[in-house]
């Protein structure tokens, strides 16, 4: 037992569970099991009473709803780290940002340039600017001690701020039509949670109770409920009156609940994708060499080159006893997009078969090849 319980809470564990899961998707749907797989994500989940109820096939619950609790936690993780931790002061984290500024915008910037032919199409330019996290930081810590805590704290730092250029994307770009009344009540919302803040309660099941009214306002107001994750972390206090850590301790509790369930469930249910009738030669269109030359080109060169000329005008200064070489390979390991390129995919193309599920699979090949090219870079340079 202890064997097992130091393996599941090791900081690989979680990147190892996101493998198994997107692997077992996609052998559900790839076998017999197909029909019993696409049925179980596409039945409807209703909850409410009477004349007030939310009706959504199962995969929009989890995509939708449990995914918000995903964001709370990087929005509880970034304000503690800009307010206690590694964000606190900015020339510390200059690096990252700019890094981070350089990995949204060069495979962006592919994307858009094979695919600015077809509107469609171009919805997905925001595929490849994303980083997994959990992944990433899950094949770092297979190499152990041949990385130095300041590449690790470059990575996770850099995710931390491409997650939040990911919530501003979805903010601004992948909004429906707006409701005023929904939007009104999101407003009275965030209105109750600054009175809870101001008045430092913690007590949890206040921030539950109106973080699920928010949660439906904005699921009813066209913007995309998963930002009321954000919102309500902006409002979760960081102490309890008596000065004991309160915020830290929320995150503490939820962590668990999103690397070991939410974040497999969702690779579960995103990543089952239909390869016994696709065209392989699909995968050479132009929404698929986007994904994959944004992801695993434009991310490595996007993160190094932003990285390298803010070194050079002096904005940042590479991390200490870090060489070009090896700074270069926390780059590739960027290109690991999977679950956040995965969710933006499903939002950009509204899990549109038009591609024949080509882009979800561009996702997978650039992910794992970033992975795998990154991992055995690491292994070999000094």
């Amino acid at each position: 037992m202890q064997v097992v319980k130091k393996v599941v809470l090791s900081e690989t564990f979680p990147g190892i569970l996101l493998i198994f899961f997107t692997l077992f998707a996609l052998l559900c749907k790839n076998s017999s099991l197909s029909e019993a797989y696409t049925d179980f994500f596409r039945a409807n989940f209703t909850v409410g009473f009477d004349d007030f109820q939310i009706s959504k096939p199962l995969d929009l619950w989890i995509n939708d709803g449990l995914i918000a609790i995903f964001f709370l936690c990087i929005g509880l993780e970034l304000k503690y780290e800009m307010l206690r931790g590694q964000l606190k002061n900015i020339r510390a984290v200059s690096l990252p940002i700019f890094g981070a500024l350089g990995g949204m915008v060069v495979p962006a910037l592919i994307f858009a340039a094979i695919n600015f032919h077809h509107d469609f199409a171009m919805k997905g330019w925001a595929i490849p600017t994303a980083t997994d996290i959990a992944f990433a930081v899950g094949v770092l810590m297979l190499l152990g001690k041949r990385i130095p805590s300041s590449l690790k704290l470059f990575l996770l730092t850099l995710a931390i701020f491409d997650d939040l250029g990911a919530i501003v994307i979805i903010a601004l770009f992948y909004t429906d039509q707006l409701s005023a009344f929904a939007l009104l009540v999101c407003l009275m919302c965030i209105f109750f949670l600054f009175l809870l803040n101001y008045f430092h309660i913690t007590q949890l099941p206040f921030y539950v109770l109106v973080g699920v009214v928010l949660w439906i306002a904005m699921l009813k107001s066209g913007v995309h409920a998963t930002l009321a994750g954000v919102i309500i972390a902006l409002f979760i206090p960081l102490d309890t009156k008596t000065k004991r850590p309160y915020l830290h301790a929320v995150l503490h509790s939820l962590n668990p609940w999103v690397i070991y369930f939410i974040l497999p469930l969702f690779a579960f249910a995103n990543a089952g994708i239909d390869l016994k009738n696709m065209n392989l030669s699909l995968i050479f269109s132009p929404v698929s060499l986007g994904i994959i030359l944004g992801l695993f080109v434009g991310k490595q060169v996007g993160v190094f080159a932003f990285s390298y000329l803010a070194i050079k005008f002096k904005l940042a200064k590479l991390p200490e006893n870090v060489k070009y070489a090896k700074f270069y390979g926390i780059c590739i390991l960027t290109g690991i997009g999977f679950t956040m390129s995965l969710f933006i995919d499903a939002l950009a193309y509204k899990n549109s078969d038009i591609f024949e599920h080509a882009d979800k699979l561009a996702i997978l090949i650039a992910s794992f090849l970033s992975a795998f090219i990154g991992y055995v870079y690491l292994k070999l340079v000094k």
